[in-house]
């Protein structure tokens, strides 16, 4: 198979596996108990179907020989190798915050997912970084709160 084509079967193939997923779980909810015009299904169902589709047709079109060519690069280019150590860094930051945001509260989670992707991508200034991103996490955290009267999870910052 040529350059590119198997990273690109993956995606598609993740595609069509959330609209499988999708498709599953929209089958196996009840219907409420009330009578509606249109079924809360429908969207669900037709968004899946449309997804799965849609990633069926990419599939044999990557399978036919159509590659995407990345931005920048002429076909036949050579394409880089995948950067590991940026992906790893950005997933272990969400993970962060999936982990942080219940326990720690909004701001410290955000905050240190913020930072962790500002490293990935190769940022020097990592006090700059943390104080603006913290700085601009906590407005946006009084702007939810006080504002719109969203509550975000305070965690460990509560009662300040």
């Amino acid at each position: 198979m040529p350059q590119g084509g198997k990273s690109e079967l993956t995606f598609v193939g993740s595609l069509f596996l959330l609209g499988l997923i999708v498709f599953w779980d929209t089958a196996t909810k009840e219907l409420p108990a009330f009578n509606l015009t249109v079924s809360p299904k429908v969207f669900p169902f037709a968004i899946a179907i449309l997804l799965m589709g849609l990633s069926a047709l990419l599939m044999i079109n990557i399978v036919r020989g159509d590659r995407a060519v990345p931005e920048g690069l002429e076909a036949g280019d050579a394409i880089e190798k995948s950067d590991y150590k940026t992906f790893g860094l950005v997933l272990g930051s969400l993970f962060a915050y999936l982990l942080l945001i219940e326990r720690a509260g909004f701001i410290i989670a955000a905050s240190i997912t913020f930072f962790g992707i500002t490293v990935a991508f190769g940022n020097k200034k990592h006090l700059h970084a943390a104080v603006f991103g913290t700085l601009f996490i906590s407005i946006v955290y009084y702007s939810f709160t006080h504002f719109l009267h969203v509550q975000l999870p305070a965690g460990i910052l509560k009662g300040l």
